[in-house]
């Protein structure tokens, strides 16, 4: 995991993955506009990551439910279907 800054620490709690969207869109916006001071420019790009690599950890878990959601449909049916075709 990548070091936090404490501002940072305070904020994450556990945000939804909306609001952490937000919050990069937010930062990367800021940055395109140049509108972040250079002393907190460190500290926002380090957010900014630590938010990424959040959001890319939320899609992959929702990613193996979604899968695991479609497996146990898949073996559902396979076994209704063969208990239909034993009669």
């Amino acid at each position: 995991m990548t070091e936090e800054t404490p501002e940072y620490k305070i904020q994450q709690d556990d945000k939804s993955y909306e609001l952490k969207v937000e919050e990069l869109d937010s930062i990367l916006r800021k940055l395109d506009d140049s509108e972040i001071p250079i002393d907190e420019l460190g500290a926002k790009a380090k957010t900014g990551a630590q938010l990424i690599i959040e959001l890319q950890q939320q899609l992959k878990s929702v990613e193996t439910e979604v899968q695991d959601a479609f497996k146990m449909l898949d073996e559902s049916f396979e076994k209704n279907t063969s208990s239909h075709s034993d009669k």
